[in-house]
């Protein structure tokens, strides 16, 4: 197994994440407006679920790892 490739996956997925949080808190008040007291879960840059109850929405997620790429951030009213 070529580790480098593996290496380089895993960067590709934290890059992901990393994207969807600086996106997060560049719109901020969109979220505190929109999903106030509300863990939110983004992929991609666009919002997937958000709930007040985070392991209702990790349960809806289904999240086993990392490897959805996806960030969850909980919106401070």
């Amino acid at each position: 197994m070529n580790l480098e490739f593996i290496k380089d996956v895993d960067i590709v997925k934290i890059e992901k994440i990393r994207d969807s949080l600086e996106w997060f808190y560049s719109n901020h008040e969109y979220f505190q407006k929109y999903y106030p007291s509300k863990h939110v879960a983004i992929k991609d840059k666009t919002v997937m679920d958000c709930d007040k109850n985070l392991d209702s929405l990790l349960e809806r997620l289904r999240i086993k790892d990392y490897n959805d790429s996806i960030a969850i951030e909980f919106v401070y009213p």
